[in-house]
Order: C-alpha cells, then structure tokens, then sequence
C-alpha cells in the first residue's frame, strides 16, 4: 500500500476522534484563525519503530492542526500520543530525524538549511528540542521556528512561520506551554 493509501486508511479508522490540538481561540496571541486540521491513527505513514508499534496498539491517534495569523504568521501544531513517556521520548528523536519540505509558494526563495538551536525553556514539558529555519518569502526575511518535545506519554510538535520580526521564542514557547497544558 502506498503512504497515501495508509494515511487514507488512517484517516478513516480515527474518524470520530477529537482533535487535540488548540482551538483558534486558545492559541496564545493572535487572534489565530483555524486553517485546516485532521486526526489519522498514530504510524499511518508505515514506521515499525517499536515506539510507532505499541502506539498503534493502543490505537493512539494523531491530531494535527494548521493556522494563520492573518498578515504575521502561520503555525502548524502537532500531537502525538504514545503508550509511555520512554516511546515518547524514543519517537521524539525519529520525528527529528524525518526529512522536512518547505510547502511550495508563489515568492518562496533562499530557503536556508534546518539548523538545531538551543531549546527554549517549555514549561509543563520534560525533554525539549528546537531548529530554526531561515527563507525570503516576498522579498522579506522570513523564518520558522520548530519545537519537538515530550509532555507525559505525547510528542507535541509545533511550528512557527513568518516575517522575521514577527516571529520569537517566547512566542512559540507560549503556544507549546499552552498546548501543553491542554493535553492536561
């Protein structure tokens, strides 16, 4: 089966799951506008990590959100269930280690490389990594910032993107302390 065949299937097998991720309204800043979200069951894309395994067991299932701070940024949340903080640990590191692409726009050029920064303090989170990615998009600097890390048995991944003055640290340290809290 192809990946989008299984993603498809995952798709359909979470149907009637709650997305975890932050309502617009809870998102820190803003205000941010909802841009798409979806829950698919954890390992659609094939891993046979033994993290990826007993996730699936459990049939954990990955939310994932998208939104738009109209004019300043856009931010991608991500969170991922797992049946221990070890495998969420253990699935951190092979989330990191995937290949990631700058989604295609008119006006997108000078993409920088994925570069690893020192980790913001992340309150409510026990292991924290952190890249920075520079870009021009429409003649201005522009920059995304990511976080990968582990509240209790659960990755949260979550991206920051937009014109360069517009986007900091604290900022996206706040979006993940509140995503964090929500997952309780």
């Amino acid at each position: 089966m192809t990946n989008i065949g299984r993603l498809m299937l995952a798709q359909v097998r979470s149907i009637g799951s709650r997305n975890t991720c932050l309502s617009p309204g809870d998102v820190p800043g803003g205000p941010w506008v909802a841009r798409g979200g979806r829950t698919y069951r954890t390992g659609a894309s094939g891993s046979t990590s033994e993290a990826i395994t007993r996730a699936r067991a459990i049939r954990s299932v990955t939310s994932v959100r998208g939104y738009q701070e109209v004019g300043r940024a856009d931010l991608f949340i991500q969170v991922i269930p797992f049946a221990s903080p070890e495998d969420a640990r253990a699935a951190l590191t092979e989330l990191r280690a995937l290949p990631r692409t700058m989604p295609q726009s008119k006006g997108l050029s000078d993409v920088g490389e994925l570069r690893a920064v020192a980790a913001p303090e992340v309150a409510g989170t026990t292991h924290v990594e952190a890249a920075e990615q520079a870009f021009v998009l429409d003649g201005e600097h522009s920059r995304t910032l990511t976080v990968w890390c582990v509240v209790g048995s659960t990755v949260v991944v979550a991206a920051l993107g937009g014109r360069a003055e517009a986007v900091r640290w604290p900022q996206r340290a706040a979006i993940v302390e509140a995503q964090a809290a929500a997952l309780g």
